[in-house]
């Protein structure tokens, strides 16, 4: 074999670590929101603890995205790849051996935080070993890994929790830290070493002011959506400060503009496409708290088992791949329309979930409820959502990123990406606030509890859909779809 054909066979299977990196990211996700009633039950996790640990790792994951991205650029690609994968399995084992709540967020967290430096790499890697004309296929594979990471995250993680009674939920994180381990061992052999040394001051060109105003800003804005009033005063101090850090942050970003090294360009959000994109997938983020709420609901509301609320998660995945397949190939041609489309299909499937709930027998025989289950909402009204999740997510990346430049192309996806997170975030807070209130409120009426978190992703996704419509309707002759 030729020195070429090695080459392109190393680049594939650089593409196929790639997949990997995506299938650890979304099955860790699955898992964990299905081992969360468990860990609950046999570590004394409280409500502000789930919150902390389900949203703290969407959001840790937002907060390193874009910083991830600048790290990889300015230094060396492989060793960033490498070293957080290491960092992402050790924060997973350590999670896997925790023996108190805060023992266990703070691992969470940093699980969070190390898998947000990596993906980025991810883009950054095929940016650099394929050409515009070959990205097509390694980027549909990556559609195929999370389809089949959706899929299988929900069954392997009640699968593993069902294997004992109080320490199946380690094994999830034990399972986590082994494909982590492993995309790191394969990174390394595969990934071709950076030939070029990076310059003597390149931790300048990542912004570390920026940096830290952002974390900053967003930590202080968070905390007092999670935290129980117990913390008093404090909390509402840090709002406030939230705020003058961000604006503080927004300042400096102008400012390093001129200076050629900002660590996001805010102006793109005055491009059309791109500011009505970002706030879609802001909005959007919200309906991925279904996964956390659906897994409470039908464990510790309905008497499901966890292996059994995975198998009832599973249209989800179905619906997503083929959502994901048709709004691909459909986007160029019906741009912000398939968005729009994607978004009233979500909303179908949801009214189909409310519907089906309604049928649901009495919480004392939770199997006699698979016939509702499967005809009216839980079943056919996930897989109608979960189109309507593949026809919006892949679509709205593509819109919103059609009138952005090559040379801003970089700081655009990552602004997106971070965007969605922050929404996965704080929509996974405000769905898990109401679940909770509504059950103090009634007594623990599960039912009742389920419908407001419904109608609270509902209302989110309704204003969103509200906003591809403005922008199909008011959109300029001659602008990009």
């Amino acid at each position: 074999m030729g020195a070429g054909s090695r080459g392109r066979a190393r680049r594939w299977l650089v593409a196929a670590v790639c997949q990997v990196v995506v299938f650890l990211g979304t099955a860790t996700t699955a898992m964990l929101a299905i081992a969360v009633p468990q860990i609950t039950s046999t570590l004394g996790l409280g409500e502000d603890g789930q919150q902390w640990m389900v949203a703290g790792y969407a959001l840790a994951y937002a907060l390193m995205l874009v910083p991830g991205g600048r790290l990889g650029d300015v230094w060396r690609r492989r060793v960033v790849f490498v070293s957080s994968l290491v960092l992402n399995g050790l924060a997973a084992m350590s999670a896997a051996l925790a023996q108190t709540p805060v023992w266990l967020v703070l691992s969470v967290l940093v699980q969070g935080g190390a898998l947000g430096v990596v993906s980025p790499q991810v883009l950054g890697l095929f940016q650099q070993l394929f050409n515009k004309e070959e990205r097509g296929r390694p980027y549909g594979l990556l559609g195929v890994a999370f389809a089949v990471a959706l899929g299988a995250g929900p069954v392997l993680g009640g699968a593993l929790v069902d294997v004992s009674p109080e320490n199946g939920w380690r094994l999830v994180f034990v399972v986590s830290a082994s494909i982590a381990f492993l995309a790191a061992a394969l990174g390394f052999l595969l990934i071709p070493a950076s030939t070029t040394p990076p310059d003597r001051f390149w931790w300048r060109r990542t912004d570390p002011v920026g940096i830290v105003l952002f974390v900053v800003g967003m930590v202080a804005l968070w905390i007092p959506m999670v935290q129980e009033a117990a913390w008093g005063p404090v909390l509402g101090v840090l709002a406030p400060v939230g705020v003058v850090v961000l604006a503080g942050f927004v300042f400096w970003e102008r400012r390093q503009v001129k200076r050629g090294s900002p660590l996001v360009d805010l102006s793109l959000l005055r491009v059309r496409s791109y500011g009505l994109g970002a706030v879609i997938a802001v909005l959007f983020g919200a309906y991925d708290a279904l996964y956390y709420v659906f897994a409470l609901y039908l464990q510790d509301g309905v008497g499901h088992s966890p292996l059994t609320t995975g198998l009832v998660m599973v249209p989800i995945a179905g619906g997503t791949a083929a959502g994901a397949v048709v709004g691909g190939r459909l986007v160029w041609r019906a741009g912000r329309r398939i968005v729009a489309v994607g978004l009233l299909t979500s909303l179908v499937g949801l009214a189909a979930v409310m519907v089906g709930d309604l049928f649901l027998p009495t919480f004392g025989s939770p199997h006699s409820a698979a016939l509702p289950l499967l005809l009216a909402g839980l079943g056919a009204g996930f897989v109608l959502s979960g189109m309507g999740s593949g026809l919006t997510n892949i679509p709205n990346q593509a819109v919103t990123m059609s009138q952005v430049s090559s040379t801003r192309a970089g700081s655009a996806a990552g602004m997106l990406q971070t965007g969605h997170r922050l929404g996965i975030s704080a929509g996974t807070v405000g769905v898990s606030t109401a679940l909770f209130a509504t059950l103090d409120r009634t007594g623990g009426n599960w039912l009742a509890a389920f419908r407001t978190t419904l109608l609270i992703i509902v209302a989110c996704v309704l204003v969103a859909l509200l906003i591809a419509l403005m922008d199909i309707f008011t959109r300029k002759e001659g602008a990009a779809r």
